[in-house]
């Protein structure tokens, strides 16, 4: 199968999966908005479902508004078919502000609660983030590490710049091609494993970044790790033991350019460390993606 043949094949099947969900109406009124749009579904990005205000859906970076109102009893019952109507297997999550579906996809929430550590009640909104095919820029910052092998590689843009579909085509390259053993840390179950069928790639999702870091160097003897969204200074910390024992490691952070990048405490611990020597920031123009290397 050609490779946008299989990509066309991957998102319909999210679709697919979303559409039985979804309210019938929203269903049929982003269907129609499909037919008449070139760039759907591949440069769809999010579907966002409001009950107090319009739904609307991002395609290829646009805001585009959906006429279709969701009543806040269709609101609860989406959430309850979103969780698979076991609420308390998803409470890690839900008091997280997210809940995880099939395929990489996340659903945001946004909801009011009663107090601290409880889970959230009056559910307003529901934001289906769905993840982008990876891009061919990723075959590219894949060569540009095999060529240099860096001891560390961060990857960077502004939110929404393609982070994680890039991470998601360099783990599946160097698992494939380069035949190494790749462990993926995916705290928030973004990366699908449907995207690593046949290729030696160990993935630990659901675990926070610093146990998924032990688990692996522990247990699963990595050649490179892949982390998504490194935060604060306990995940580069565990990371620091990463690197002490010889293991590239590649990264991801929200920055706008990388003097922000460089000022993130735990970026600035990794380099200080000489654990970071590779810099690649992406862009994204509606749905092109692109990226340049920074000093």
């Amino acid at each position: 199968m050609k490779k946008c043949e299989s990509e066309s094949v991957y998102l319909n099947e999210i679709l697919a999966m979303l559409r039985s969900v979804l309210p019938r109406a929203l269903v049929y009124e982003i269907s129609r908005l499909g037919a008449v749009r070139r760039d759907f579904p591949a440069a769809l990005s999010e579907i966002r479902i409001r009950s107090r205000a319009r739904s609307s859906l991002v395609i290829s970076g646009e805001n585009v508004p959906l006429f279709s109102s969701v009543s806040e009893s269709e609101m609860r019952e989406l959430y309850d078919r979103v969780l698979g109507g076991a609420l308390y297997a998803h409470a890690s999550e839900v008091r997280c502000g997210f809940v995880s579906m099939p395929y990489g996809v996340r659903v945001g929430i946004s909801a009011s609660r009663r107090g601290a550590g409880e889970l959230p009640s009056e559910i307003s909104s529901l934001v289906f983030r769905i993840p982008s095919s990876p891009s061919e820029c990723a075959g590219e910052i894949y060569e540009l590490w095999k060529r240099e092998r860096p001891r560390g590689m961060l990857i960077f843009s502004a939110p929404g710049g393609g982070k994680t579909s890039a991470i998601r085509g360099i783990a599946g390259r160097i698992s494939r091609e380069s035949l190494m053993r790749v462990s993926v840390i995916d705290e928030r179950r973004e990366l699908a494993a449907e995207d690593y069928s046949n290729a030696p790639i160990d993935i630990l999702s659901g675990y926070t970044k610093a146990e998924g870091v032990e688990i692996a160097m522990r247990t699963l003897s990595p050649e490179v790790i892949v982390i998504d969204e490194i935060g604060n200074e306990g995940e580069a910390e565990a990371l620091l033991s990463v690197g002490r024992g010889g293991v590239p490691i590649i990264a991801t952070a929200h920055a706008e350019d990388l003097s922000e990048a460089l000022g993130r405490r735990s970026v600035k611990l990794l380099c200080e460390n000489g654990y970071l020597d590779l810099f690649i920031r992406l862009r994204r123009e509606g749905n092109k993606f692109s990226f340049v290397r920074e000093a």
